[in-house]
C-alpha cells in the first residue's frame, strides 16, 4: 500500500466500523476525560475567561483555594490517559484486522481479546517509552554535562556540543518511535511478549522505515488537526461560560478529540503492520483470519437461539 492507500484505508475502515471503533475508545476515555474535566471545574475559582481577563486577582485567588484533590485527580487522569493508549491499540487493531477480512468484529469481542494480551500490550509499551527516555533523556544530560563542566573560554564551545547532543537525539526518537509503529498488532495479533513484540515490531518496519516513518508523522498530523477542530467549539465554549459548568464542555471537547484521533492512529499502525507481512513474507489474508481467530458473525445474520 501507498501512503495514500494506508490514510484512505484508515478513513474507511473507521466509517465502516464506527460502532466498534467509536465503543472501544468511549469505554477508556469517557470515564477519564470525564474525570479530568470535573477535576478542573475549580480552575480560576469557576469564572469565564473574560471575567479572568477583566480582573487579573481572580486567577491568584483561584489558583491558591484550588482543592488538592483536583490537582491530584487531574494530573491522575493525565497519566491513566496514557496508560490506556496500549490497550486502545489492542482492542482496534483486533477490529481493524477482522475489517480487513471483510468481516465484522463487535467491541465487546475485540475487548475480550485485548483483555487477554493486556500485560504483554502494556509491558510493550513500557519497554518502547522506556528507550526513548533513555535517548532523549541521554542527550539532555550530556547537555548539562558539558554545560557544566565547561568553563572560560570553552563554555561556548561546550554549550554548543551539549546542543548537538540533544538535536541528534530528536531523529533518533523519530526513529524508535516509527520503528515501534506495529508493537500492539504484533503482541495481540501474534500473542507475542512484550520484547518479542518490539523485536517483531522493529524487524517489519526497518525494511521500509522512510515510507513508516512519513505516514506515521502524516498520520498523527491529520488527526491532530481533526481532533483540534471538533474540540475548539466546546471547549472554548466551556472557558466563556466558566469551568463551574463548563467542565461538562470541556470534558465534551476532549472526547470528540480522543474518537477522532486515536482511531485513526491506531488503524494506521494496524494497516501498517499487515501491510509489511503481505509485501515481506507473502502473508495471505487465510493465514490472517487464522492468526485472529474465529470472528463472531454480524448480530443481523445469526440464526436464532
Amino acid at each position: 500500500m501507498t501512503v495514500g492507500d494506508v490514510l484512505d484505508g484508515a478513513f474507511k475502515l473507521m466509517k465502516a466500523n464506527a460502532r466498534a471503533v467509536f465503543t472501544v475508545v468511549a469505554v477508556f476515555v469517557v470515564p477519564l476525560q470525564l474525570l479530568g474535566a470535573f477535576a478542573q471545574r475549580s480552575v480560576l475559582g469557576g469564572a469565564g475567561i473574560l471575567d479572568v481577563l477583566n480582573d487579573p486577582s481572580l486567577q491568584d485567588s483561584a489558583n491558591a483555594s484550588q482543592p488538592v484533590f483536583d490537582q491530584v485527580a487531574s494530573i491522575a487522569a493525565t497519566l491513566l490517559n496514557l496508560l490506556v493508549l496500549p490497550f486502545l491499540a489492542g482492542a482496534i487493531s483486533q477490529v481493524v484486522g477482522a475489517s480487513y477480512l471483510g468481516e465484522e468484529l463487535r467491541a465487546t469481542e475485540a475487548l475480550r481479546r485485548m483483555a487477554r494480551r493486556a500485560w504483554p500490550l502494556f509491558a510493550s509499551w513500557v519497554v518502547v517509552h522506556v528507550l526513548e527516555l533513555a535517548v532523549f533523556g541521554g542527550a539532555i544530560v550530556l547537555l548539562v554535562v558539558v554545560a557544566t563542566l565547561a568553563d572560560g573560554g570553552l563554555a561556548l564551545a561546550g554549550v554548543l556540543i551539549g546542543i548537538g547532543g540533544l538535536l541528534a537525539g530528536v531523529p533518533v526518537l523519530l526513529a524508535v518511535m516509527a520503528l515501534s509503529v506495529a508493537v500492539a498488532p504484533a503482541v495481540v495479533v501474534e500473542e507475542l511478549g512484550p520484547v518479542a513484540g518490539v523485536r517483531r515490531s522493529w524487524s517489519l518496519m526497518r525494511r521500509r522505515f522512510w515510507p513508516v516513518l512519513g505516514i506515521a508523522l502524516l498520520a498523527g498530523f491529520l488527526s491532530s488537526v481533526l481532533g483540534n477542530v471538533l474540540g475548539v467549539v466546546p471547549t472554548f465554549a466551556g472557558l466563556l461560560i466558566g469551568l463551574e459548568w463548563g467542565w461538562i464542555l470541556i470534558a465534551v471537547g476532549a472526547i470528540l478529540t480522543a474518537l477522532v484521533t486515536q482511531p485513526i492512529v491506531a488503524i494506521v499502525a494496524t494497516l501498517q503492520y499487515f501491510d509489511a507481512r503481505i509485501r515481506f513474507e507473502g502473508f495471505d489474508l487465510q493465514v490472517i483470519a487464522a492468526e485472529l481467530g474465529p470472528i463472531p458473525p454480524p448480530a443481523a445474520t445469526r440464526a436464532p437461539a
